[in-house]
């Protein structure tokens, strides 16, 4: 039994001995898909950085207006923005509006308060608008005046 599997072991040894070569055409098509292979994926990742680079600048535009929005609903529609708030050169604005598009009911004061929107913007270096936000808040009726 013994001989039988050497018999076995060399034949299949033997087959490994005559080995073809590749053709040059078969050489070709290989390096073509993996030259496809690549290009594609060279595609994929300069797109997923392009879409990197516009989401962080939609975060950073969304992030600047959370915090002038933070700003003007603690301290107010005329609060003062502190240095280091906002980048160099970067401003935000709050004007205090008020809310007309509801009930008739509800456009008078009650009891002191009354609902008022706050329209924040936030400008970029060159001074134009890059991001706007409006919220409604209950207010007294002073901090209209």
């Amino acid at each position: 039994m013994d001989g039988g599997f050497l018999f076995l072991l060399s034949v299949d040894m033997s087959h490994f001995r005559h080995q073809h070569s590749f053709t040059l055409m078969e050489v070709m098509i290989a390096a073509t898909i993996l030259a496809l292979a690549v290009v594609s994926t060279m595609a994929i990742v300069g797109g997923a950085r392009s879409n990197l680079i516009r989401a962080e600048k939609r975060w950073a535009r969304q992030h600047l207006l959370a915090q002038a929005v933070e700003l003007y609903l603690l301290g107010g529609h005329d609060a003062v923005v502190p240095d280091g708030l906002l980048p160099a050169g970067f401003s935000s604005s709050c004007e205090l509006l008020k809310v007309e598009d509801i009930h008739e009911e509800a456009l008078e004061a009650n009891r002191g308060w009354q609902l008022g929107e706050y329209v924040v913007v936030v400008y970029d270096a060159s001074r134009r608008p890059m991001a706007e936000c409006r919220v409604r808040k209950v207010l007294k009726e002073e901090d209209f005046e």
